[in-house]
């Protein structure tokens, strides 16, 4: 337990322990994803419905119970299916690299390096945008941090490849992003989305 948690303040000496441990992808989801990917829904739901989002001065803007809780399953399974998706691209771009590293060694490398992004989503229990913002801009360099010494130790590959390798992976997870985004709106224009109290 110590390791996955080491891994965001001394990254170069917890992922070579991590790598160690050999973890199957069935180990990596129950001892570590279904919680932390947990972390932003819960936090997102109990914001969007008890706290509310204010933007400037206004009355913050709050969400029904039965929309927010909607929303935050869809976000839990997004989480869940996207860390599963994007670490198959990994392992799919692992020959391209001369890397034989497995899917299990993806999981993990995927699932550690999104670490700093589940915890930072705690403060959207009380949103407040400007700090939210900082914050998860702070947490997704931490975040770009830890992949990118990651990388050359789980999948097996030398500094320079690792590199190439990690923005590779930087570039699909961006791409799946807007993916996300972009089926969002698809059901917010299908009239599935938020309803405001």
């Amino acid at each position: 337990m110590k390791n996955r948690f080491n891994v965001l303040y001394d990254p170069v000496q917890a992922w070579p322990r991590i790598a160690e441990r050999k973890f199957n992808i069935s180990q990596v989801y129950l001892r570590f994803i279904l919680v932390m990917a947990a972390i932003p829904p819960v936090a997102a739901y109990i914001g969007a419905v008890y706290s509310g989002w204010r933007i400037g001065f206004g009355e913050p803007v709050r969400l029904t119970w039965q929309s927010a809780l909607m929303l935050s399953f869809a976000a839990y399974v997004a989480i869940l299916v996207g860390i599963y998706v994007l670490a198959r691209f990994v392992h799919w771009m692992a020959k391209t690299y001369d890397s034989e590293a497995s899917l299990d060694r993806a999981v993990v490398l995927v699932a550690y390096s999104g670490g700093p992004l589940f915890l930072v989503s705690i403060f959207s229990v009380y949103p407040v945008l400007w700090l939210n913002t900082l914050l998860t801009l702070v947490a997704a360099a931490l975040a770009i941090r830890i992949l990118f010494i990651g990388t050359p130790v789980m999948m097996e590959v030398n500094q320079e490849k690792g590199f190439m390798f990690a923005n590779a992976i930087l570039t699909i997870g961006m791409v799946m992003l807007v993916g996300v985004l972009a089926i969002s709106v698809l059901f917010w224009g299908f009239g599935i989305g938020p309803v405001y109290t």
